[in-house]
């Protein structure tokens, strides 16, 4: 047997427990986020709480932003799982990135051979974008794998015959992607076929894919919770189709809770996203490199360059966020799992020369911080400082570091240091390709891990579950939650106390909207409120609050505030002292005294 027939047999367990090693294996790491990663999971445990799988809610509060397949995802997997928490939370997201791989390797194996297929899945599954991405709970992971299977549907049905189950496929696997996504889930499928058969010259095969059978089944699927959530909660269709869709597009959603990338670094930043393996991307640019692989495959080249540039180009014209273009990786890492495969096959060095210079810089630099770092109080590690301009940068958060709070990174720093500076110019050595490929693959779980480790120890500016561990045994009946802000801010509050919290000052909230139903509780609080609230001698009264809040906090309350805890920029206070509750909680329960 010679090495691609050993390839053949062992390439898809490979991609499937290595994917799954990294993306389930880091699942329950950290702990849930604020913002987006605990608010989607708030989401799916309300979903349970209140047995209503048609209108999603946050907070008691209607949120309408997203279709439901997502939610209904993770609201399953707390009950197969029996355990509502980050793992159980991120399991759907993680198994879908394991899929998406296997797929992504299938559509490679049909377009270049299980070689180029192969190392397109490992780019993918190696890739800082896909797991940085993938850190937090968003449906475009979801999205990702229905397009890709989408496409590999209309792979398959233009060399099946007869092509009417591929065709099948197709419409039941868009329906799906408009539950998980909305309508890009018609708009970028359809979008991607269509342009692939005209610059394919196959413009009159778009005929043969118009079905009846198919557009019922995706009707069947996608149409039904639309209407009854509609009749259910008027305004929805305002609300989701042209607030969520259109107007978001144009930039003009409300609230305008989100920035944008400039154009330029959100195509650039694609060489991060799909590092290592952009460096053999980059080959593409190169005239001689791009006229022999589309002379060699002109018609994979053709569908993944449409694919890619369909999603980068939509976006290029809308509001702008890295992840916005997740579906164009599987598309760009089959591209640079091809060029990968060409150069390691042909003996081409200059990629892996760059790769291992980029490899023996980062490394360097990597270990001079660990080491220049290495003394000083860990303890100051929360000395960061706020740039909320670059936040809606994916990694803007990186920005807030000091030389202080580098310290406490310096571990994960020595670990990701060293295994770029040793194992990237390493695979430039490697005599095969498989053997090159393992090394860099190899290389990126060093990386993960440091990556992970990180997570772990920047989580103090990134969740608020200590807070919330320090509320759960004080918290009674007739408790009271708020925070000082948006909902978004301490939305890991909500979701690991399990309880209702009231906002103050959050006129951008995401649950904005469903706060103006008739039903809905008043959870949004004025500056009055608080001060009556605060004021209360007869139920305790908690805030999460902020460093940057303090002063003004200061003025709003001037009565007496008891700190409870305190955890990276986040302050917990109280109207009552631990010990002045229990007198309190004795008064209630005897009121003869």
């Amino acid at each position: 047997m010679n090495d691609k027939s050993k390839l053949e047999t062992w390439a898809a367990p490979f991609l499937l427990t290595l994917t799954a090693l990294i993306y389930v294996g880091s699942a329950g790491l950290p702990a849930l986020l604020d913002d987006a990663d605990s608010f989607y999971a708030e989401v799916a445990r309300e979903m349970n709480l209140r047995h209503d799988w048609i209108t999603p809610y946050a907070n008691e509060l209607r949120f309408l932003e997203k279709p439901p397949l997502f939610y209904w995802l993770i609201a399953l997997s707390y009950k197969v799982c029996g355990a509502v928490n980050a793992f159980t939370a991120r399991l759907p997201t993680a198994l879908a990135v394991t899929a998406l791989v296997f797929v992504t390797y299938k559509i490679g194996k049909l377009l270049f051979g299980t070689r180029a297929g192969f190392f397109g899945g490992l780019a993918l599954a190696t890739s800082i974008g896909l797991f940085l991405f993938t850190r937090i709970i968003l449906p475009d992971a979801l999205f990702t794998l229905l397009l890709a299977l989408i496409l590999y549907a209309f792979l398959r049905w233009q060399e099946a015959e007869p092509k009417d189950r591929a065709v099948l496929w197709l419409y039941g696997l868009a329906g799906l992607a408009v539950l998980a996504r909305g309508l890009v889930g018609l708009v970028f499928p359809a979008a991607i076929i269509f342009l692939t058969l005209v610059v394919s010259g196959k413009v009159k095969e778009v005929v043969r894919l118009l079905s009846i059978k198919g557009l019922l089944l995706f009707l069947v699927i996608a149409v039904p919770w639309h209407i009854v959530i509609g009749e259910r909660n008027p305004g929805f269709y305002w609300f989701y189709f042209i607030n969520e869709h259109v107007l978001r597009f144009l930039g003009k959603r409300y609230p305008m809770d989100y920035g944008t990338v400039p154009l330029l670094p959100f195509w650039a930043l694609h060489l991060v996203w799909l590092f290592p393996s952009s460096i053999y991307l980059l080959t593409l640019l190169r005239p001689k490199n791009f006229q022999r692989a589309l002379a060699e495959h002109r018609p994979a080249m053709i569908f993944l360059l449409v694919w890619a540039l369909t999603i980068l180009l939509f976006f290029s014209f809308s509001t702008r966020l890295e992840y916005y273009t997740m579906p164009a990786l599987p598309a760009l890492a089959l591209l640079a799992g091809k060029q990968c495969a060409c150069f390691w096959e042909r003996g081409g060095k200059w990629p892996g020369v760059i790769l291992a210079s980029i490899g023996v810089l980062t490394g360097i630099a990597c270990v001079a911080i660990a080491v220049f770092v290495s003394s000083g109080n860990p303890s100051s590690f929360m000395g960061l400082k706020d740039n909320p301009d670059i936040y809606a940068y994916y990694l803007g958060h990186l920005f807030d570091l000091t030389p202080e709070s580098l310290r406490a990174l310096r571990t994960p720093l020595l670990l990701a240091g060293l295994g770029f500076g040793i194992l990237l110019p390493l695979h430039g050595l490697a005599k095969s390709p498989e053997r090159k490929a393992m090394i860099l693959a190899m290389a990126m779980l060093v990386f993960f891990v440091a990556a992970d480790f990180g997570f772990v120890i920047f989580a103090p500016r990134l969740t608020s579950k200590p807070l919330a561990e320090a509320l759960i045994p004080r918290l009674q009946s007739n408790s009271m939650i708020i925070i000082d802000g948006e909902y978004e801010e301490g939305s890991s509050v909500a979701f690991y106390t399990g309880r209702t919290v009231y906002l103050h000052s959050a006129p951008s909230s995401n649950l904005y909207y469903g706060s103006r139903y008739g039903d809905a509780p008043p959870l949004f609080l004025d500056d009055e409120r608080l001060q009556q609230m605060w004021r209360a001698t007869d139920r305790r009264v908690f805030l999460v609050t902020y460093q940057a809040k303090k002063e003004r906090l200061a003025t709003l309350l001037p009565q007496t505030k008891f700190t409870i805890a305190e955890y990276g920029d986040k302050i917990l206070l109280s109207n009552f002292a631990d010990q002045s509750m229990a007198t309190v909680s004795a008064a209630l329960l005897n009121p003869q005294n």
